[in-house]
């Protein structure tokens, strides 16, 4: 299927999440310092973040069941117009009421998900998992330029990175409206439950005897370094007189490493430990990474730290779900995965909120040592998963085809 200009569905979907994920990347260095021009205070910076995961968890399933009975081009298009809005409110914010409520406004967009089930539309189930992985490998590139246009921009003046976002998302809705067809047909299976439905599947996933360790262990991972996105800038700030540029370079610096431990590392991880090792050895790695964060009080420190959570909290983010997916039927996939990425959008509300409020009540260091605490819950509960893998031989290490298929596409 061809639409104007030669672009596949497909492409041009994934053009559409690259540019909006971009413009998102580039605002995201910026929040604490426009934060603290309106003196808002961490638990303010919070609260920002905080705000867009709260308007994710409750809007997504409702845009989603919209998108299967209004069609997706609509619901695409109101997702790009609301990022418009909320570039706009955010670069011309002169408060912190219009800075939070173009948080608000961008949690409404949910193309992500409706460009992976207008994909799963126009696929068959053979190309499904290839067309989806596509949606997300131009997230994942569209989090890494973001923060390198914005490091290039923010030299000139603080608000050209929001112009620039707001400028990349005119030209994506222009695109998405001139170009996107409404798909023939949905999938089957697509529409996506209410809130309270997902929140109730959630408990009764978390239940399950062996694979609700696995999604405990997610949730705790998230909930730490959902606090990062607060307190490292703060920290970089008040220890080293970072100003927007350098956290800039902070955001570039996490994803280089993020592409090298995706595109290389990963691979040779997993084949030769496993995943039944790595889920015990990304919590290690991000727990020493943010304790060590506010002890090592030096450049050099701070890269090695930041090294240390970028990989430990990239390991748990690709190990976690290719980990559930091996202890699922084939039929289960997309609920039991699903419920991981509800567990881990519950979890980015209160990381955010508790980094901000631990930083005003008792200094930058405390939320570093409340991160690492919490991240003890999932270091043990992944040894503990170790031991049952083990014993019980609930990971076979001779079946290579399913770990082939989870993480070794070209």
């Amino acid at each position: 299927m061809k639409i104007k200009g030669g672009l596949s569905p497909i492409n041009l979907l994934m053009l559409t999440v690259l540019i909006d994920m971009t413009g998102f990347g580039m605002i995201m260095p910026l929040i604490p310092f426009y934060a603290q021009r309106f003196a808002s205070g961490a638990a303010g910076i919070g609260i920002l973040i905080a705000s867009y995961s709260v308007m994710q968890l409750l809007f997504s399933p409702v845009l989603g069941r919209v998108s299967d009975t209004r069609g997706r081009r609509p619901v695409l298009l109101f997702s790009i117009l609301t990022s418009v809005g909320s570039f706009a409110l955010f670069t011309f914010a002169s408060n912190y009421f219009v800075l939070l409520v173009s948080r608000l406004v961008a949690g409404l967009a949910t193309e992500g998900a409706v460009a992976q089930a207008y994909v799963a539309d126009i696929t068959t189930k053979e190309e499904r998992s290839s067309g989806i992985g596509k949606i997300g490998a131009a997230t994942g590139i569209g989090f890494i330029l973001g923060p390198v246009f914005g490091g290039l921009l923010s030299p000139y003046w603080l608000r050209a990175p929001g112009y620039a976002a707001l400028f990349l998302s005119l030209v994506n809705l222009v695109l998405l409206f001139v170009l996107l067809p409404e798909p023939e047909r949905h999938a089957v299976g697509s529409s996506e439950g209410g809130l309270m439905e997902s929140l109730r599947g959630v408990l009764d996933a978390v239940r399950e005897p062996f694979i609700g360790q696995v999604y405990v262990i997610f949730f705790f991972v998230t909930l730490a370094f959902a606090a990062i996105p607060v307190i490292v800038p703060l920290l970089a700030i008040e220890y080293y007189g970072f100003t927007e540029v350098e956290m800039s370079y902070v955001f570039i610096f996490i994803g280089l490493i993020q592409v090298f431990l995706q595109g290389f590392a990963i691979k040779k991880l997993v084949s030769r430990l496993g995943e039944e090792k790595l889920i015990i050895f990304g919590p290690l790695l991000l727990l020493l990474g943010v304790v060590l964060t506010p002890i090592l009080r030096s450049i050099p420190g701070f890269g090695l730290s930041t090294v240390l959570v970028s990989l430990g909290v990239g390991i748990s983010n690709t190990v976690v779900p290719g980990f559930i997916s091996l202890m699922t039927s084939d039929d289960m996939q997309g609920s039991k995965l699903g419920v991981a990425q509800s567990v881990a959008s519950i979890a980015r509300i209160f990381g955010p909120l508790i980094g901000g409020f631990a930083t005003d009540l008792g200094g930058v260091q405390i939320p570093f040592y409340v991160s690492g605490a919490l991240l003890l819950a999932p270091f043990f509960l992944g040894c503990r998963l170790f031991q049952a893998c083990t014993l019980n031989g609930l990971l076979d290490p001779l079946d290579r085809r399913k770990r082939e298929d989870i993480y070794f596409q070209d």
